[in-house]
């Protein structure tokens, strides 16, 4: 399909304050085998949430092989076959000396990151060097439950500034009976491992230190599938999606146009040949990585797609449409406590004492009522008591400045407390 669009208008919008103060982290979970129309048509409470809160795109386009071990060497290197090397599952005549994953890359401008890796396919591990990862955990193949504990144990670490998590259980259900939505065990697998990022998503965001770090949650699968396999040309293979998820990012769907193949041309297929002025602006596989390292490096001042020594194929969608001096500074709002089981408070700078207006969603993007319990100049309380635990996203807007908050209820919490230690009447909600 062709369509029309305008690529700043898809741009993510960095919030300026926390590039200043927050330190960058990644979250990375690659759903293997995952077609685009199942995706749509699975009920997925947790990818629903983050689609509703962040940036997606079910028009993405794989250039390359579409086999996992090429596709994923895509993903996560920001480059196409021709030049990390990768053809098959065997990961032989890999080039990751040249061109290596984003984490390493991200480590050449600041060598302290401290960067995990959770894989549920064992080539991944065993076959890869050069890959950055400080450690990297194999789970049982598809079994999912201990993928998502393994993430839960390395989203402890306060020190921890990217995670890459891989699922497989929906891949090995496409080849045992059919990448297909009208498949029930296929799209049960894509049911099951929503409910395991859901275990992923309240880890992250029950990090201690959660509201003062600057996280994006960027999630992909490799490729999709036909009949009980893949590694061809046809759309039903090459077409992927993938969500980008964080505070700074604004709601919005990119849509594109095919830009072609590497690999297929003609016959069989007839996939014409790669359009080089559509793949500059479409969502294609290799972003995943160029945009993963631009937002860990982007407090360095450099931008991955101008660094001519990595040579990337992909492009960052982490970019500001105005300069720093040009754009006017987000509202700033902190929030305690979160976790929180009943009441939660929100401090904000409300020099010219305007009105204040919140709305509150649920994790799906569902309006819910939850009733304020004290407006102030510079203050709001809100009462989550009798609301089930979960992801909340709390929209606030003051005299038009609005910003998004994410709070997790948890009822194990402490009730009553929405006070810190000290006072915030004069901090302005800056810390």
């Amino acid at each position: 399909m062709k369509y029309k669009f305008s690529l700043s208008a898809f741009l993510l919008v960095v919030s300026f304050a926390a590039i200043a103060s927050q330190p960058r982290k990644v979250l990375v979970i690659g759903i293997d085998g995952t077609r685009s129309d199942a995706l749509q048509q699975a009920n997925t409470p947790n990818l629903d949430g983050l689609l509703a809160n962040g940036l997606h795109t079910f028009d993405a386009w794989h250039c390359g092989i579409t086999v996992s071990g090429p596709s994923w060497s895509d993903i996560m290197c920001g480059v196409w076959e021709n030049k990390h090397g990768v053809t098959s599952n065997s990961y032989t005549g890999s080039n990751y000396a040249q061109y290596p994953y984003f984490v390493t890359r991200a480590k050449e401008l600041k060598p302290s990151l401290y960067a995990v890796q959770v894989t549920e396919w064992a080539p991944m591990s065993d076959l890869v060097s050069n890959d950055g990862w400080d450690q990297k955990i194999k789970v049982p193949d598809g079994a999912g439950t201990p993928t998502a504990a393994a993430a839960v144990t390395a989203l402890a670490n306060e020190n921890l500034d990217a995670l890459f998590v891989y699922f497989d259980a929906v891949d090995l259900a496409g080849h045992a009976s059919g990448f297909n939505p009208s498949n029930p065990s296929y799209m049960a697998a894509i049911e099951g491992v929503d409910g395991h990022l859901g275990t992923v998503l309240n880890a992250l965001y029950a990090r201690p230190n959660y509201a003062n770090e600057d996280w994006i949650i960027l999630i992909t699968t490799d490729h999709g599938g036909i009949g009980t396999g893949h590694g061809g040309g046809t759309d039903i293979e090459r077409n992927i999606w993938w969500i980008g998820s964080g505070n700074a990012i604004q709601q919005q769907t990119i849509t594109g146009t095919d830009p072609g193949s590497y690999q297929y041309t003609g016959f069989p297929y007839f996939v014409e040949a790669v359009d080089t002025a559509i793949l500059r602006q479409t969502p294609v596989q290799t972003d995943i990585a160029v945009t993963a390292l631009h937002h860990l490096i982007y407090d360095t001042g450099t931008n991955p797609e101008d660094v001519t020594a990595w040579d990337l194929d992909g492009k960052s969608w982490l970019k500001t449409i105005t300069s720093v001096a040009e754009k006017p500074a987000e509202l700033s709002v902190s929030v305690y406590p979160n976790p929180a089981s009943d009441l939660v408070s929100l401090w904000f700078e409300n020099k010219k004492n305007s009105r204040v207006n919140y709305a509150v969603y649920t994790n799906e993007g569902k309006l819910v009522n939850v009733p304020s319990v004290i407006t102030s100049q510079n203050k709001l309380t809100l009462n989550f008591e009798g609301n089930a635990d979960g992801i909340y996203f709390i929209k606030l807007n003051i005299g038009g400045n609005e910003v998004t908050k994410r709070v997790l209820i948890n009822q194990t919490a402490p009730k009553g407390v929405a006070t810190p230690d000290h006072d915030h009447s004069n901090c302005n909600g800056k810390h």
